[in-house]
């Protein structure tokens, strides 16, 4: 039987034994405790600095479509007053030239007047709020096709009504992304679809192209370095649109925006 010496040894061995215990198990606690309080600040300050980049983003964009519009405007009611009155007076001039002369003087002024009126467009496209995007896609595919580029249009379901700003950042994609088809596919056939469904808008490029040769370098979304793909991406993250994007199918690119319809009205 143990004696009373024994007895407080084993009495103070399990209160220590107890409090080392106790004090593993609060730093084990605080140490949990700490970390996950540092990554809620480190996710609160990414979020901030995200949001810092989408506002800067956004007032970067909105400057850029106010200098546009001005320049627009300037260019329809300053250089198409001027061009038509130049017009009117060249003709007046030439009117004793031949007639082969004045054929190729009047081909010349209405090339520069349309050049005007086609940069106006790309500016500022008219008739948004009134038509909206899917007739100004339609006018693009047009235009585009009526100077010889393999570009149509595509279009499905019924236009659902959406914020005029998302409207134009969608038509200036779609702008860039058959630019981009244009300038470095190669392709034979560029379809442009805008398709309406339920809750959201898919506004999609496809081309029979060489395609991307790269692989995605960031992201997991195989956008490059090029600035106008940069673009679509910057402007996707704005309209909280997600961008995807599908090489050689078998031959060609799809690049894909789906806009939520959602977002536009909320």
């Amino acid at each position: 039987m143990a004696g009373p010496s024994e007895t407080q040894a084993y009495l103070i061995f399990a209160i220590g034994t107890a409090g080392m215990l106790f004090m593993a198990v609060a730093i084990i606690l605080f140490v949990a405790f700490y970390q996950k309080r540092m990554l809620r600040e480190q996710l609160r300050r990414q979020q901030l600095e995200a949001d810092y980049q989408r506002n800067m983003m956004a007032a970067q964009i909105e400057s850029q479509e106010r200098e546009r519009a001005r320049i627009s405007k300037d260019l329809h009611d300053d250089v198409g007053v001027m061009m038509q009155a130049m017009k009117t007076t060249v003709f007046a001039v030439v009117r004793h030239a031949s007639e082969e002369d004045r054929s190729d003087i009047q081909n010349m002024v209405t090339e520069i007047t349309e050049s005007v009126r086609k940069i106006c467009f790309d500016l500022m496209p008219p008739g948004m709020e009134t038509f909206g995007i899917t007739e100004l896609i339609d006018e693009m595919c047009s235009r585009l096709k009526s100077s010889g580029l393999p570009v149509q249009a595509e279009r499905l379901g019924s236009p659902t009504k959406i914020d005029l700003r998302d409207q134009l950042q969608l038509y200036r994609m779609a702008k860039e992304m058959v630019t981009n088809a244009l300038k470095h596919a190669k392709a034979t056939s560029i379809i442009v679809g805008i398709h309406w469904q339920h809750d959201h808008l898919v506004l999609q490029v496809k081309d029979d192209g060489v395609g991307f040769k790269s692989l995605p370098i960031a992201d997991s979304t195989p956008l490059g370095n090029g600035l106008g793909l940069l673009s679509l991406k910057s402007r996707a993250s704005l309209l909280n649109a997600q961008l995807t994007f599908e090489n050689n199918l078998p031959t060609g690119t799809c690049i894909s925006i789906h806009y939520p319809i959602s977002h536009a009205q909320n």
